[in-house]
């Protein structure tokens, strides 16, 4: 180890230095003068949506499938208390399409509350003012029990 530190300290380059060289002058840049350019009035784009609602009230909503549905002997018997999650596209004519439950309840209800959500209307989705279908997701608390 101590040769090897002497070998080194001696000042003695076992490598061939590399010859420097200066960068060659570059001729000066052109300035280009350019019409000053409008700005931009669309520097950021706005969305506008408007999601897809009921044309009622929610509570008039709910009232309609607890008007509607019939509860059989069993719910009412064990008083079954839930909610059905229905998932249904609505298109821009305000129509209903595909619903599906997502949630049962059970009892035959969720077979009947499939029925009753296809003749609703609701306001469509806009999009930049283009209506559109959209998916939507609702859920509707029951409660079976005598009248």
């Amino acid at each position: 180890m101590l040769a090897s530190l002497l070998f080194l300290g001696s000042g003695t380059s076992i490598f061939a230095q590399a010859k420097k060289t200066l960068p060659k002058k570059q001729p000066p840049a052109k300035i280009i003068k350019k019409e000053p350019e409008e700005p931009r009035k669309d520097n950021f784009t706005v969305m506008e949506t408007q999601e897809i609602r009921f044309k009622g009230t929610d509570e008039e909503l709910v009232t309609y499938f607890m008007q509607n549905v019939a509860f059989d002997g069993a719910s009412i018997a064990s008083n079954a208390e839930g909610e059905v999650m229905l998932s249904f596209a609505v298109n821009f004519d305000s129509t209903v399409v595909n619903p599906v439950v997502v949630k049962k309840f059970g009892y035959g209800v969720d077979e009947q509350m499939v029925e009753l959500v296809k003749p609703l209307k609701f306001v469509p989705a806009k999009m930049n003012g283009v209506l559109i279908r959209q998916n939507h997701m609702i859920s509707i608390p029951l409660r079976a029990y005598k009248k």
